[in-house]
């Protein structure tokens, strides 16, 4: 009632005063009353809304109200706000798993009846954390269940031949491949986008990341795009629910970019609201077709590991999310507290940490049957370097250690063009590259250690396969995967009867996403 603005600030709810319904009552009638404007709340106020409320009035009356009101904002003191609200925050989650059947009497047992336990029971309660409290009893209920029911689900031991012919069998009929990326050869390198598997691109400031990641989980969660050579709207077949978490952008700043990709029209043009010709119809479509499919995003400024994992398995569970994208790793205060703490108390090195964060996303990826790409910044190594691999990745590059595939996307150097000029001598119409992706890892992958060049347009995300070479600029013949594309398209579209898709387009979907190649190999 004293500042009621403190309802923006903190995460407070009815239920947090459940069990009293003269407190329920009251605090429902603060918050209501706040969020319809009023400014100054104070006894009469209370007392007017009320008024309307035949059998909450009555409880009011019942419970002197009005000289409640009066003493609590006589007593209260704004400085001791955060230490109250974290009290009652704790009693509210005490209370919710008591009613869930969890035995809480490690943490606060209603029974004892000695004063001095007592007063023991309440100093702990007051010196533990309610993120403590909540760690510790996730903790404490897996062990339980692991001891009760379970085996150690990090060790599995068996014959190594056992299961090997089925094995063999089900790869004949179902290659290990996942869904299309962006770009066909890059989904060619990277056996598509695999469950189970965590990718990691990096790339200096700038350097495209966050757009080229956007257009990934686009081309994974829209099967729709527009198509600025043909002039037309394109049916790609996939529509997997996806989520794009962003530790940087605001939503406004992620909407631009996913409209800029989809509709084909740059984002300036977007941001300024300066269309032409039949740019802002495209827009529009974009919008209808990016409303229509289960692309989420999700903001998070300040993180730490904990809130990441929460955020997926979240996704998981309630939207049904397979494919995410974390942008991007990096130091974060919460994260610096948040390890510390697990450690208790011991200082870690940054390289540690963020190794301890990538741990922790590929066994999420593992445990819950999901793809994760995520990113990183470069160290200042990678300007002098002609090899680009782990040993540029900002901050530990042992984070290459847990991925299965990873990647450095830079700009070309002047030399760098000069070496693949002889190349592009003969390759008629090929637009001189302005992205090279280096690729150091590809676990069960048949290519690695190679550069992808690539035409890019940052101002829609969208890029285009040129050639690939090895590290020392020899050509590298390859075949982008068509069956192996097909067959997922195949299975991750709806039903076109559902959706209504037109032959013509149905037709154009596989060679639509294998792109426009400029040559033959």
């Amino acid at each position: 009632m004293k500042k009621p603005s403190l309802l923006e600030e903190y995460t407070l709810t009815q239920y947090d005063f459940e069990e009293e319904q003269f407190y329920a009552i009251l605090f429902s009638c603060v918050y209501n009353l706040y969020n319809q404007g009023v400014e100054i709340i104070d006894t009469f106020a209370i007392d007017s809304f009320l008024s309307r409320y035949e059998k909450q009035y009555k409880i009011f009356n019942d419970n002197q109200g009005i000289d409640y009101c009066d003493d609590a904002i006589r007593l209260a003191e704004l400085e001791n706000f955060s230490y109250y609200l974290e009290r009652l925050k704790k009693f509210s989650l005490l209370r919710y798993w008591d009613s869930c059947g969890v035995d809480i009497r490690n943490i606060y047992d209603q029974t004892v009846i000695d004063p001095s336990r007592q007063e023991q029971q309440a100093a702990k309660l007051d010196a533990t954390s309610i993120n403590d409290m909540i760690l510790e009893e996730e903790d404490l209920l897996i062990t339980k269940a692991k001891m009760l029911y379970g085996m150690d689900s990090s060790r599995r031991g068996q014959l190594a031949g056992k299961g090997m012919k089925e094995l063999k069998e089900r790869l004949k009929e179902e290659p290990e491949f996942g869904i299309p990326l962006q770009s066909p050869m890059m989904t060619t390198i990277a056996r598509g986008a695999r469950l189970k598997k965590v990718y990691l691109r990096s790339a200096d400031s700038g350097g495209g990341k966050t757009r080229t990641a956007l257009a990934d989980i686009c081309n994974i969660s829209i099967p729709y795009f527009y198509d600025t050579d043909k002039k037309e709207w394109i049916y790609t077949g996939c529509e997997e629910p996806s989520l794009f978490i962003s530790t940087e952008l605001e939503e406004d700043e992620v909407q631009t970019i996913i409209m800029a990709y989809v509709s084909g029209v740059p984002e300036n043009k977007i941001l300024d609201g300066d269309y032409e010709g039949d740019e802002e119809e495209r827009v529009d479509k974009a919008i209808e077709y990016i409303s229509t499919y289960p692309l989420y995003i999700e903001i998070i400024n300040d993180f730490g590991i904990e809130d990441i994992s929460n955020i997926i398995k979240t996704y998981k569970r309630e939207k049904g999310c397979h494919y995410f994208v974390f942008d991007y790793i990096h130091m974060s205060a919460k994260l610096i507290a948040e390890v510390a703490s697990m450690s208790k108390g011991m200082k870690l090195r940054e390289d540690q940490t963020l190794f301890l964060f990538m741990d922790t996303l590929k066994n999420l990826a593992m445990k819950l049957d999901i793809f994760i790409l995520t990113m990183t910044q470069l160290n200042g190594t990678y300007k002098d370097s002609q090899i680009k691999d782990e040993t540029m990745l900002r901050g530990a590059k042992s984070l290459a250690d847990r991925i299965d595939l990873g990647e450095i996307s830079l700009r070309p150097t002047s030399a760098e063009l000069e070496c693949v000029k002889k190349l592009m001598h003969n390759m008629y119409g090929v637009p001189i590259p302005n992205l090279v992706r280096h690729i150091y890892k590809v676990r069960r992958g048949k290519l690695t250690k190679i550069r992808l060049w690539q035409y890019a347009d940052l101002s829609t995300g969208r890029t285009k396969d040129l050639f690939i070479t090895d590290n020392y600029y020899n050509l590298i013949e390859t075949e982008v995967a068509v069956a192996q594309i097909e067959k997922v398209i195949e299975e991750h579209s709806e039903s076109l009867d559902d959706i209504q898709i037109t032959d013509d387009e149905q037709q154009e979907a596989t060679s639509t996403l294998l792109g426009s190649m400029p040559f033959d190999f």
